[in-house]
């Protein structure tokens, strides 16, 4: 009995850390622009148009120690860089592991859903995500996914036709064949 009490006192303290720093970050980023001086970093952002009838997108900034995924709205009355409205930070950081933007949780097909991967370089395959987050597009908030969630790095390439990852997850659901993004 004391091995389980100590088991889900050490659960309950890593939670609650988890907890903070998540806080923490959000305290730090949420409300700001991404053009904060404070913000800047010597890597070069990637970004994916996430909602256009929102005008939001998905920013990928590596901030040397912490990796952070941004949800970034662009008003017209706001800063012409956006606004942040969350972000999660890529939890056990390691050399290989990243964002992936193309991923799939079956039991919320039209969801958006980015996941954490480690993938060696050139490898498309369809992998289980190691850390996965659904987006609530009314809230814009990363809610963490708990699902089996899949992700697949085939089909970036081609001319910017005005789409977004709404669209993406709306394509997939309507098929629904996992990872796989044409209809044939």
């Amino acid at each position: 009995m004391n091995a389980f009490r100590s088991v889900a006192i050490l659960a309950g303290l890593l939670a609650t850390t988890t907890l903070a720093k998540a806080q923490d970050l959000r305290h730090r980023f949420v409300g700001k622009t991404p053009c904060a001086p404070e913000l800047q970093t010597e890597h070069s952002d990637l970004s994916f148009r996430l909602d256009k009838t929102r005008d939001t997108e998905l920013r990928y900034r590596n901030m040397g120690d912490i990796k952070v995924l941004l949800i970034v709205e662009f008003t017209h009355d706001g800063p012409p860089c956006g606004v942040i409205r969350d972000v999660v930070q890529i939890p056990r950081v390691t050399k290989d592991k990243h964002y992936e933007f193309r991923c799939f949780d079956a039991q919320a097909p039209t969801d958006v859903v980015v996941g954490t991967i480690v993938r060696e370089y050139g490898n498309t395959k369809l992998m289980t995500a190691i850390d996965a987050w659904r987006i609530d597009l009314r809230l814009q908030r990363f809610v963490e996914d708990r699902h089996k969630v899949v992700c697949s790095a085939d089909g970036w390439d081609g001319d910017n036709d005005g789409s977004d990852l709404v669209d993406e997850a709306k394509k997939y659901a309507a098929h629904g064949k996992p990872g796989q993004f044409d209809s044939n």
